[in-house]
């Protein structure tokens, strides 16, 4: 998503002001054609967070009705597949450009500097790729363990939780650069974004799956908030790309895990 950031010179109506930062959300986690209309400042972009799970919803049930239709022609696993693919491609592979960039600076075994200018170097490594294979066959075999017809919970809680934890990421850690993709969301981050994303992505797991449901969505939270608490420790703060990395991981464990409990099995 690219916007011209201004000081907001006209009063927004409370209704105007919401849909605007919901536009925002669903612009900057998808590639999705919807228009941003009026003046955008960074408090706008900042509150903007607090839809990103519910627009990690409306990713989830996307990936839920192509998995549902495509294993009606496919057997499970290239229709696992083939979802995982699209659903990548709805969001611009935007997260998956984050695991490859965060893998190459990290694995470099360089110091603090010079992983922060790999992670911006638009080559990609072997250590890029790793991950990002890793990823995507994590996510494909967890997804076609999964029974179609009970694949709805985990997909929909797998993409709400996961994009939960940027807005948790801007709260707990600083940025690591003076300017990238991440710069305007971290600086001066406001609580009450990270709180309704975290009631959002923890109540729709509970209403999805119960107790299951919001244990695995918390468990999956405090896992990648340590590892990005490592990762801080390494380079001084997280970088966008950290905040796509933790996306994706999130997305892993919890498919993983759902694949993990008898109901929700093939």
């Amino acid at each position: 998503m690219t916007t011209d950031l201004v000081e907001s010179k006209t009063p927004r109506g409370w209704l105007a002001t919401r849909v605007l930062r919901a536009t925002l959300a669903v612009t900057f986690l998808t590639r999705l054609p919807v228009p941003v209309t009026g003046e955008v400042t960074p408090d706008d972009l900042r509150a903007s967070m607090g839809w990103y799970p519910a627009v990690g919803l409306g990713l989830g049930l996307l990936g839920w009705a192509l998995y549902l239709g495509l294993t009606r022609l496919l057997p499970p696993a290239p229709a696992a597949a083939v979802t995982v693919l699209l659903l990548e491609a709805a969001t611009g592979a935007l997260h998956l450009d984050g695991v490859m960039d965060t893998c190459d600076g990290l694995g470099s075994g360089r110091p603090r500097a010079r992983m922060l200018e790999i992670m911006k170097d638009s080559r990609v490594g072997a250590m890029g790729v790793f991950g990002a294979v890793g990823v995507l066959l994590l996510k494909v075999t967890a997804l076609a363990a999964l029974a179609p017809t009970q694949s709805l919970a985990p997909l929909l809680i797998a993409c709400a939780t996961a994009r939960a934890l940027p807005v948790l990421d801007t709260l707990c850690f600083p940025y690591a650069r003076a300017q990238g993709t991440g710069a305007v969301f971290a600086a001066g981050p406001n609580p009450v974004a990270p709180a309704v994303a975290v009631v959002v992505a923890l109540a729709a797991a509970y209403l999805l799956a119960r107790a299951p449901g919001v244990c695995l969505a918390a468990a999956i939270i405090v896992i990648v908030l340590l590892v990005h608490a490592r990762i801080n420790k390494i380079l001084g703060g997280l970088t966008g790309d950290v905040y796509g990395m933790g996306i994706e991981l999130a997305e892993v464990l919890a498919l993983i895990g759902f694949a993990a409990i008898p109901g929700f099995r093939g």
